[in-house]
Order: C-alpha cells, then sequence, then structure tokens
C-alpha cells in the first residue's frame, strides 16, 4: 500500500480520514491467517480512494474575560457603546456581552415591556397611535412594541394604518 502524504497549504483547515473506515478496521480486526489473505486484504481498498479531503471550518476557541476586563465591558456597556462594537472590541460574541451584563447585575438598555406597560402599549396603540409615537411615549424601540403587541394577540395595522 506504500506510505502517503497529503499536504495542504497552513491556512487551509483540511482533516483527512479513511474513505471507508468500517471496512478497514473491520478488515483490521480480523488479521489474515495466510500471507494470500493479506495480499488480498492490501489489495483490495482503492489506491487512489483511501484518502478523503474535507473542509471543515477552525476550531472555535472559547475566550473568557479576566475581571479588568470585565469592568472595561461593563463601562463600555453603561456609556452606550452599541453591543456589536463590544463583541468585536474584546473579541466575543454578541450573545456573551448580554450573558455577561445579565450576570453582573446590569439593566438592559432596551428592556423588555412588562405587563402593565404591555397593556399601556396595546391602549395606546388601539386609540390609533402608530408603533413608533407608542415607543418614543413607552421609551423604547418600535419593535419592542410590536412584539408586545403580538404576544398580547393585538393585530397590527400595515404601514398605511388599515387593518390587515
Amino acid at each position: 500500500m506504500g506510505n502517503r502524504t497529503l499536504t495542504t497549504p497552513p491556512d487551509q483547515h483540511k482533516r483527512c480520514h479513511f474513505y471507508n473506515r468500517v471496512e478497514v478496521i473491520g478488515r483490521y480486526s480480523n488479521p489474515p491467517s495466510t500471507p494470500v489473505d493479506l495480499h488480498r486484504l492490501l489489495t483490495t481498498i482503492p489506491p487512489d480512494k483511501d484518502l478523503e479531503v474535507v473542509d471543515r471550518p477552525p476550531r472555535q476557541h472559547q475566550r473568557r474575560l479576566r475581571p479588568e476586563e470585565l469592568l472595561s465591558l461593563t463601562a463600555d456597556y453603561v456609556e452606550g457603546v452599541e453591543v456589536i462594537e463590544l463583541a468585536k472590541r474584546y473579541r466575543i460574541t454578541r450573545q456573551t456581552v448580554l450573558v455577561y451584563m445579565r450576570r453582573l447585575g446590569v439593566p438592559r438598555r432596551h428592556p423588555r415591556l412588562g405587563p402593565d406597560t404591555a397593556n399601556q402599549a396595546a391602549d395606546l396603540y388601539l386609540v390609533g397611535n402608530s408603533l413608533a409615537v407608542v415607543g418614543n411615549i413607552l421609551g423604547v424601540d418600535p419593535g419592542t412594541v410590536r412584539r408586545a403587541l403580538l404576544k398580547d394577540g393585538v393585530s397590527i395595522r400595515d404601514p398605511q394604518g388599515r387593518p390587515r
């Protein structure tokens, strides 16, 4: 069978494995008792199909912030830096930024509407105010108002104010 090497450029992340791993392992698990059986075993694997190259992305590395980085992250979040920018700056995901803020007890910048506020939003919307106006009155994003209204079963008007 001979030694085969697979060379790949260092910038590509590739993984090699046997073409038919189960068949090869099964054949080698029961070693042949005669030289004829050994020859048959070695010639049954096609010479150009014993390796298969599979592209795969690089492994994700977990990044934990040190205590001083957490203090800096918290200060930046409270100052109003966007979550996406914080994620890039600290090399973590957007969700991780929010998880850290929740663990540290930092209040959300765009809080969800509670039941009382959602009822107030529904009342304001049903009298004819737009999502943007209701959001400005309550100090939240119009998308937050829309989600709360849909959750409460209120039908949303189209942009021209007509019922859908």
